[in-house]
C-alpha cells in the first residue's frame, strides 16, 4: 500500500532532482530515501526516476505523469487530516437548536450562538422555532435538533429520559383584568382565587405547570380550578385583557405592564424555568462543547 510518506518523498525529489538535497530536506538520509523511492516503484511496477547519471537524476515519462497526478495529494491528505481532527474536537460541523417561543423572553439565544462562534468560529448554527415547549422536548428526542431550549416545572434528575441544565427561573404571575376587584385587593392570597374563572395552557402545551397548578390549587383551596378556556402565551393574556378570565402567565423582566390587566404574584410551590434539554445518546462533540458553554442557573 502506498503511504503517505513514500508520496512526501516522491513528490520533493521529484523537485529536487537531488537525492542529498531532498533528504536533507526530508529529515532522512540518503539510504533511506533511495529505499522508500525503490518500494515506491516497486508497488506502482515502473521505474520514476532514471538514475543512470548519479549527479543528475530525472523523472522518466512514468514519472512525469505520476508527478502531475499526484503532486497535490499530500496537501490533500494532510488537509483532510486536519479536518478530521477538528471535527473530533467539535471545532466543525452544525449545531441544531430547537426553541420554544416563550423562551426569547427569558433567554437572549443569540448571545449563546455568539459565545458558542467566539469559540468554535466554523460551527454553523441551525434554529429550529417551536410554538410549545413539548414540541421543542420532540425536536430532540426525534433526532431532528441536538438540543432545545423551552420551559418545564418541578422536575430534578430526569426530563423524561433526556439529560438537562436550568438555565433561567421563569417567575410566574396571575394576569387579573383591571376590571376584577381582586386585581386591586391587598393582600391577596391563593384562597381569594377560589371562585374565580382560570385561562390557563391546554395540557399538551403545558403538561408539568397544569398538573402541578391545580394539586397546589387543590390543597389550598379543596376544589379543583374553575378553567373556562384554554390558551397560552399572547393569547392568555389578550383574553385576560378582555375579561374573560385570570391567566396564569410567564412572567418576563421587561413585562412590567399591560394594558387592561394587573400583574399579581402569589407564592405557588411550582418552580418553573427555562431548561436546554439534550440526548445523552448523541455523539455529537459540537454539542458537548456548546453545552460546557451555557450559563448556569440564575
Amino acid at each position: 500500500m502506498i503511504t503517505l510518506k513514500q508520496l512526501r518523498n516522491f513528490t520533493t525529489l521529484a523537485q529536487e532532482l537531488h537525492f542529498a538535497r531532498a533528504a536533507q530536506l526530508l529529515g532522512i538520509s540518503q539510504a533511506a530515501l533511495s529505499n522508500e523511492i525503490k518500494k515506491l516503484e516497486n508497488s506502482i511496477g515502473c521505474q520514476l526516476f532514471d538514475r543512470s547519471d548519479r549527479w543528475m537524476i530525472k523523472l522518466t515519462e512514468a514519472g512525469m505523469i505520476y508527478l502531475r497526478q499526484m503532486k497535490d495529494i499530500p496537501e490533500l491528505m494532510e488537509e483532510s487530516a486536519q479536518l478530521a481532527r477538528k471535527a473530533a474536537r467539535g471545532e466543525t460541523g452544525t449545531l441544531s437548536i430547537g426553541v420554544a417561543g416563550l423562551i426569547y423572553d427569558f433567554i437572549d439565544i443569540g448571545q449563546l450562538c455568539k459565545n458558542m462562534l467566539q469559540n468554535y468560529p466554523e460551527v454553523k448554527i441551525r434554529i429550529y422555532d417551536t410554538l410549545v415547549s413539548p414540541a421543542a422536548a420532540a425536536l430532540v428526542r426525534s433526532g431532528k435538533c441536538d438540543i432545545s431550549f423551552f420551559a418545564s416545572s418541578n422536575i430534578s434528575r430526569s426530563l423524561d429520559n433526556l439529560n438537562f441544565k436550568k438555565i433561567v427561573n421563569i417567575p410566574l404571575a396571575f394576569a387579573i383584568p383591571a376590571s376584577n376587584p381582586l386585581a386591586h385587593k391587598e393582600n391577596l392570597k391563593i384562597q381569594d382565587l377560589k371562585n374565580s374563572h382560570f385561562i390557563l395552557p391546554p395540557a399538551e402545551e403545558a403538561p408539568r405547570l397544569r398538573a402541578h397548578f391545580e394539586t397546589f390549587f387543590v390543597r389550598h383551596c379543596k376544589t379543583s380550578p374553575l378553567i373556562v378556556h384554554e390558551a397560552g402565551g399572547s393569547g392568555s393574556l389578550q383574553l385576560a385583557a378582555a375579561g374573560l378570565g385570570i391567566a396564569l402567565t410567564p412572567h418576563p423582566p421587561a413585562k412590567e405592564s399591560l394594558k387592561n390587566i394587573v400583574l399579581r404574584h402569589l407564592p405557588l410551590d411550582i418552580d418553573r424555568f427555562t431548561v436546554a434539554a439534550w440526548d445523552e445518546s448523541n455523539s455529537s462533540q459540537v454539542l458537548r462543547n456548546f453545552i460546557a458553554l451555557l450559563p448556569a442557573i440564575r
